[in-house]
């Protein structure tokens, strides 16, 4: 028996369906707010198969020896003949995905109004961390998840720290990214011995490119005048000059400079980004930290994970992160 199982919950009804189902996937990624989880039901018209549960607006919840995973809402299903019934499933953040919004903050700070977001479309709450930067911005039918990432991009550049967003248990927690470091471990079968991910990498591959590179910063501010230019010499000297201009409230010039360098600090580099393949390990998820080493193509230290697909078949769990320098 796999360790996994999918739990379908109709009202107060919950059923195992982990027998019915191939391969299972569920993946996260730093450009989304939110998981996705993909499965599929076999399918038999005859009088002795079990008649397939699953509906548009059902929930699920993936469990690993009964600890919750993810849960998703399925949201889309694709019949095709008597292949499989596909299924495609969102966790709460589909609703901040897909609802539009109209939003004034005047002098709130980041972490109330995101708070306010949610709780005005009923997310609820695990974590939200006190972000003390006052966000004074007019939003106009903007995608409520759009909304919370440039309030969070805002407060980033203003305070020089990175956070993470992700959904938990079916609550929303915001916290600071560098508190969360992942170490990946395997089992062979359950109850097996665990083994370090980096004994069994596969695949692995190394991209290098300054294509994505700012190595100097112009802060303008409400007037479209340049308030401050700011370079990374050693780079524009080794690589030409790549510009970034970055917009300022008129009450922030006082922080213009740390903007600037913040700023610097995330774009004057080279950008590496690194893909493996890994037995799987449920901690991976889009927007952590992991430390990885891999001999063949050099990759070397700890790095943000992109995105990871994740995928049980046959009763194996693997995963495909990709990662970029922190």
């Amino acid at each position: 028996m796999m360790a996994h199982e999918l739990w379908l919950i109709k009202g107060g009804t919950k059923t195992n369906i982990t027998p019915m189902i191939g391969t299972l996937t569920w993946r996260s990624n730093m450009a989304e707010l939110g998981d996705e989880l993909n499965f599929s039901i076999a399918f038999n018209d005859t009088n002795y198969f079990p008649v397939n549960p699953c509906d548009i607006g059902d929930m699920v919840v993936l469990l690993n020896n009964g600890k919750e995973i993810t849960r998703a809402i399925i949201v889309d299903e694709v019949k095709s003949g008597t292949a499989p019934i596909a299924y495609i499933g969102f966790d709460y953040a589909f609703y901040l995905n897909k609802s539009t919004a109209v939003y004034q903050f005047k002098k709130l700070s980041a972490d109330a109004c995101i708070k306010k977001l949610a709780k005005d479309f009923n997310i609820p709450i695990g974590k939200i961390t006190s972000i003390p930067k006052p966000i004074s911005q007019i939003y106009n039918d903007k995608k409520v998840s759009d909304i919370i990432k440039d309030i969070l991009e805002t407060a980033e550049k203003s305070l020089g720290v990175k956070y993470l967003m992700e959904m938990r248990q079916g609550k929303l927690y915001i916290e600071k990214r560098s508190n969360v470091v992942v170490t990946g471990t395997f089992q062979l079968y359950e109850g097996g011995t665990k083994y370090d991910n980096h004994s069994a990498i596969m695949n692995p591959s190394k991209r290098r490119s300054i294509v994505d590179m700012a190595n100097t910063i112009q802060v303008v501010g409400n007037n479209d005048k340049v308030v401050l230019t700011k370079s990374d010499n050693k780079m524009v000297e080794k690589y030409g000059r790549i510009t970034k201009v970055v917009n300022l409230d008129q009450n922030e010039k006082k922080s213009a400079k740390q903007i600037a360098e913040n700023e610097l600090k995330q774009f004057s580099k080279i950008i590496e980004e690194n893909e493996v393949e890994l037995m799987g390990d449920d901690n991976f998820r889009a927007g952590r930290l992991f430390k990885l080493e891999e001999p063949v193509t050099g990759i070397k230290g700890t790095f943000l994970i992109k995105d990871v697909l994740h995928t049980i078949s046959k009763g194996i769990h693997t995963m495909k992160p990709s990662f970029e320098v922190k």
